[in-house]
């Protein structure tokens, strides 16, 4: 499954939301954004076309505690919930139920 957003996934400084992207990628998941989230974001983010099951991927992929959760509830600026790399300050993001 190509999307034009897959190759992005190599340029994400950050080792666990990039290991994640590509274990959700190889999973078939949808990709639906790759970027500048807002305008004031100055880090890429990256959205998939599912609910993320946040506690299984916190322990398969071990994260520590620089990978937090991060959820966006106000419909107008878009609903999300998914991780935030404290350090790069990268995002990997899926939707609410």
């Amino acid at each position: 499954m190509k999307d034009r957003y897959s190759e992005n996934i190599k340029d994400i400084q950050s080792d666990k939301i990039r290991s994640i992207s590509e274990y959700l990628y190889e999973q078939n998941t949808p990709i639906t954004y790759f970027g500048k989230a807002w305008e004031k974001c100055s880090n890429n983010w990256i959205y998939f076309d599912t609910v993320l099951d946040l506690e299984k991927l916190r322990k398969l992929f071990e994260l520590n505690e620089h990978i937090i959760i991060h959820e966006n509830t106000d419909p107008k600026s878009g609903t999300e919930k998914g991780f935030i790399d404290n350090i790069t300050g990268e995002g990997l993001m899926g939707k609410i139920i």
